[in-house]
């Protein structure tokens, strides 16, 4: 095999010296093969199995090349998704970062992405990976302690400053997020993975934990904008105006109506509701808000919203009476 022929593409596999384990599948040309430099993690791989690199294919057509990588990532399961000890960060197909690609290669990519079949059989092997409920955990783990470790988190936050000190990088990921929500067949999907998950209770409780967690620290982000007289009032005027549009009151007139038709949630928020009462705290604060809120209103105010609570008791009133008599 010449592997000086600059025409020719090459896919090859690297494999642990050690157990000759296969960690790593990539395309190279020339000369490009011979480097053994890749990312940090094949490198952190390579100084402790050592490493073995065998040529699987050569082609003078660059795509066929994309494409037998793309089969040999998933085939022997070396993206570091797969939790099987791979090193490739991507799929295939597409490089990594520090690669330049040519107009050509960023076509041919862009085609292969939209042909529906190769989306599919793409999809389909993520969700396999993602079946196994071991490495789901092991990866959830690896990623805990990344983030546990100060030298990590002050790596990554740099990153993220510097990205998002970009404002035409910032406008250009905010309008991207907003194409991609737009589509309610995503929305839905994002909807039933998150209804599902919450239905596990070890994560829903995890989940609640981590939130308690977050808001306990004095510290917190969210908390010292939210207590921002100046956030305050942005809020206000956007809720304001959220509400004065007669579609929007509708919309959640007609969702809040569903919830309470469903007699599981109707208990479930009473629950809640009672619990939440039971702390003398929590009802000590409430009363106090209420209290101030009503010596802001005018003599007006104060008429109408005595009236809508009567109004509202006698409805209930009413409701129990037609429920009580059918």
């Amino acid at each position: 095999m010449d592997m000086e022929t600059e025409k020719k593409f090459f896919v090859y596999v690297d494999y642990r010296e050690d157990d000759g384990r296969p960690f790593y599948v990539g395309k190279g040309v020339g000369g490009r093969v011979k480097k053994t430099k890749r990312n940090p993690l094949h490198t952190k791989i390579k100084n402790k199995h050592g490493m073995v690199r065998k040529i699987m294919f050569e082609t003078l057509s660059e795509q066929e090349a994309f494409d037998k990588e793309v089969e040999l990532i998933q085939e022997l399961k070396t993206h570091k998704d797969f939790n099987e000890g791979g090193a490739n960060f991507t799929l295939g197909g597409d490089g990594t970062v520090g690669y330049k690609f040519t107009d050509e290669q960023r076509e041919a990519c862009k085609k292969k992405w939209e042909n529906p079949e190769f989306k599919e059989r793409m999809s389909e092997l993520q969700k396999k990976s993602w079946e196994n409920q071991d490495k789901k955990e092991r990866l959830r783990e690896s990623k805990r302690k990344n983030w546990e470790d100060p030298e990590f988190k002050e790596k990554m936050s740099e990153i993220y400053k510097k990205t998002w000190s970009d404002p035409g990088l910032r406008k250009k990921l905010s309008e991207q997020q907003q194409k991609v929500w737009e589509d309610p067949e995503l929305l839905k999907k994002h909807s039933e993975v998150v209804k599902d998950s919450l239905k596990n209770p070890e994560i829903k409780e995890k989940h609640r934990e981590s939130i308690r967690k977050s808001w306990e620290n004095p510290d917190h982000k969210m908390k010292k904008i939210r207590n921002d007289p100046e956030y305050k009032r942005k809020q206000s005027e956007a809720n304001k105006k959220k509400w004065e549009d007669p579609e929007y009151r509708e919309k959640m007139k007609k969702i809040v109506k569903e919830r309470w038709e469903d007699p599981e949630y109707r208990e479930k928020i009473t629950k809640i509701r009672k619990e939440t009462w039971e702390d003398p705290d929590h009802k000590k604060k409430t009363r106090e808000s209420i209290k101030k809120a009503h010596e802001k209103r005018t003599p007006e105010q104060k008429k109408e919203s005595i009236k809508k609570a009567w109004e509202t008791r006698r409805l209930k009133k009413l409701q129990k009476e037609v429920e009580s008599s059918t």
